[in-house]
């Protein structure tokens, strides 16, 4: 039965690259002329290969999924795999294999590899979906088609002949010998050429052409080059730890490309330099190098704005141009720059905004709008401004409400539906409105949890699931409903120690674990101490191990701060001011050289919450003076940098260091925001007593 499609390339997203290199060749490739006209094992074989359906970029406007990829599989005459551990693990490219074989077209897949190991025992670098290898309709077991592209196996090149003799039905040495001869007639003709060329080079306007060709073909050479540096050999030389060859590489790859000029340049030596520059960028970016990588994504944006203009209907080349306007933006946010950060996501959420005019049905474009409301609320949330972000981040809700209704299967899309509720839970905090971000929070369990249950091997679900229990336990704690983040975090508990043991190497996923029994210690201190004090001593030894495993991490460094802290707390409740004094010594160690380094939110909450412990320190050692000095610095600490307001999280260690410093008049309109919010305290506040110096 006559087919629309030569064949049908299924894949998984994280090989989309190649996916795209073997459609190009596919469908450029034309037949050695001595095979067209005779017959392969499926017809007579043609000039060309035909139309293939890439299932990313040719599905019809129609949104029924299923049906539109059914009709494509049985209007294709072959299926293509692109196999690797990713495709293994797709759901959807098995589903594909699955209803092609259906059809009892068993000996009509084709498998491509292109990473993992065929036929190992390890799941991780299997690379053949479990589809592929089922048994046929006949009980007997099936061996993949296969050519192997990498490296060790066939060779791009060679595995790309491979499929094509599939595909046309004739031995791979047959048209192996096909194209030998092709090639040899071909550089025949290139040696005539090159002859007849030096004749005419005795003509001017022949030595002109000569000469223009010549400096296309070195332009073209060195591309090619470049192109080999910044792809196999970058990545080798990542592999071997080589950073510093990796980081000449890129200079002299930019260099190179500063001194073209992009309206001299073909549209592909455009979009491979645009590619290319956004790779540096990135890399730069990864190393902290944030002025190199600017220029980077500068030029990278050049090449990306040219393309555009010349085809401003080319919504592909509207939407690598808003990439490279995102990634400036995100580099000026980096450096603090934020009104160069406000112009350039404007810039891309306005590109978004025609992206999505241009194909409503494409979805990928659609979701550019809700990004774009992303990064503005991001800089806003910087900038405190946090009524403009979550009106951003509400924007961004109702979009993903929207395709969730239409979607509801989407787990990838219900994951940043979920984030998105966690970010207006994080505003609606900001702003003192607890309720709200409880109910927030409790919206981000939800939606992680039914992931969770849905897709239980997927470890990115599970800990965003445990970091939205413990975020839901804050809230709950903070209104005083203890019951209720107590169960919270017994839920989050197991979870976290369990995914800590699935990689004990991944040193993110063993903080969880410490931030519970922290939880666990702080919901404990007034009904169990003893308890309170073994669950803050493992917290502590957790965080003092990750950070020393990462002694830059942010998070772990204020992790650890608030674990000496708690141990401090402890031990003064306790009467044992000499203890209390060593952990918060322990504490300054660690939270000193970074807030010298740079000032933050958090940084400043936990040195202002470590002075305030200070000061009750020396206070049970009635050393009177040295604590007011210290509640005073607290204080300034607290009060600085909030000329439109104390920022609701700073009012807790504010009303405490006022109440210990005597200031009652001071903390009352403080506390008033305080209960007006619906919070209560875990600690008492301290009863206003002025400290005399001694």
């Amino acid at each position: 039965m006559p087919t629309r499609f030569r064949a049908f390339l299924s894949y998984s997203h994280a090989d989309a690259e190649w996916a795209r290199w073997l459609l190009r060749r596919l469908e450029t490739y034309r037949v050695p002329s001595r095979l067209v006209g005779t017959q392969g094992a499926h017809g007579q074989i043609t000039a060309r290969l035909g139309t293939f359906f890439r299932d990313r970029d040719e599905l019809p406007s129609s949104g029924d999924l299923g049906s539109s990829i059914r009709g494509a599989l049985d209007d294709s005459a072959a299926l293509i795999v692109v196999c690797s551990p990713s495709a293994a693990q797709s759901r959807w490219v098995n589903a594909e294999v699955e209803a092609f074989r259906a059809g009892g077209r068993d000996d009509r897949v084709l498998c491509f590899v292109v990473a993992g190991e065929p036929g190992s025992a390890d799941p991780a670098q299997q690379c053949f979906p479990p589809a592929a290898l089922a048994p046929g309709s006949d009980g007997r077991p099936v061996e993949p088609l296969a050519a192997d592209a990498r490296r060790e196996g066939d060779g791009r090149e060679r595995a790309f002949l491979k499929l094509v003799a599939g595909l046309l039905g004739i031995g791979y040495d047959s048209l192996a010998r096909r194209e030998a001869q092709r090639r040899q007639r071909k550089w025949s003709m290139v040696a005539a050429a090159s002859l007849a060329g030096m004749a005419m080079a005795l003509a001017l306007a022949a030595t002109a052409w000569v000469a223009r060709n010549d400096a296309q073909r070195r332009q073209a050479q060195a591309e090619d080059i470049l192109g080999f540096m910044l792809g196999d050999l970058r990545e080798k030389l990542t592999t071997v730890g080589r950073l510093d060859l990796m980081r000449s590489v890129d200079d002299k790859a930019t260099g190179y490309f500063a001194t073209l000029d992009p309206r001299d340049l073909s549209d592909r030596a455009l979009e491979e330099q645009a590619r290319s520059l956004t790779g540096i960028g990135e890399v730069r970016l990864g190393e902290g190098n944030h002025d190199a990588a600017m220029s980077a994504f500068r030029e990278a944006h050049a090449r990306s704005t040219a393309l555009y203009q010349r085809a401003p209907d080319n919504g592909q080349r509207l939407f690598d141009l808003a990439q490279a306007e995102y990634w400036i933006g995100f580099v000026a946010l980096e450096q603090g720059r934020h009104d160069d950060t406000g112009v350039w996501f404007r810039k891309y959420k306005d590109s978004a905004l025609k992206l999505a005019a241009m194909d409503p049905d494409n979805f990928d474009w659609q979701r550019e709008v809700a990004y774009g409301h992303h990064n503005l609320a991001v800089l806003d949330e910087r900038l405190g401004r946090f009524a403009d972000a979550e009106r951003e981040m509400r924007a961004k809700r109702e979009l993903y409400r929207k395709w969730l209704r239409q979607r509801p299967r989407d787990l990838k899309l219900r994951y940043e539906d979920a984030n998105t509720a966690a970010w207006l839970g994080l505003m609606s905090a900001r702003q003192g409105k607890l309720a709200d971000a409880e109910g927030f929070y409790a919206q981000q369990v939800a939606g992680m949890s039914r992931n969770a249950a849905e897709d239980p091997a997927n470890a990115e679900w599970k800990e965003v699931r445990i970091d939205a229990l413990i975020l839901l336990t804050d809230v709950q704690a903070q209104r005083g409903r203890l019951d209720q983040a107590r169960a919270s975090i017994a839920t989050a508990t197991p979870l976290a120690f369990a995914l800590a043991r699935q990689d004990p190497a991944n040193n993110g996923w063993q903080v969880s674990p410490a931030i519970c029994r922290w939880w666990q210690a702080q919901l404990a201190m007034t009904a169990d101490a003893p308890a309170a004090g073994t669950l803050a001593t493992e917290a502590t030894a957790i965080l003092t191990r990750a950070h020393r495993a990462e002694p830059r991490n942010e998070r772990v460094l204020s992790w650890l701060v608030r674990a000496r802290n708690l141990q401090a707390q402890l031990a003064l409740a306790q009467g044992d001011a000499a203890s209390a004094g060593r952990h918060l010594a322990a504490a300054r160690t660690l939270i000193d050289p970074a807030w010298r380094a740079g000032h933050n939110e958090a940084l400043r909450l936990w040195l202002a919450r470590t002075w305030l412990l200070e000061g009750e320190v020396a206070q049970q050692q009635r050393q009177g003076a040295d604590a007011a000095a210290r509640w005073t610095r607290a204080r300034k600490l607290l009060e600085d940098d909030a000329a439109t307001g104390v920022p609701f999280s700073r009012l807790d260690p504010l009303v405490r260091v006022l109440h210990h410093l005597g200031e009652d008049v001071e903390a009352t309109p403080h506390r008033q925001r305080l209960d007006a919010a619906g919070y209560i305290p875990m600690q008492p506040f301290p009863p206003a007593a002025r400290v005399a110096a001694q």
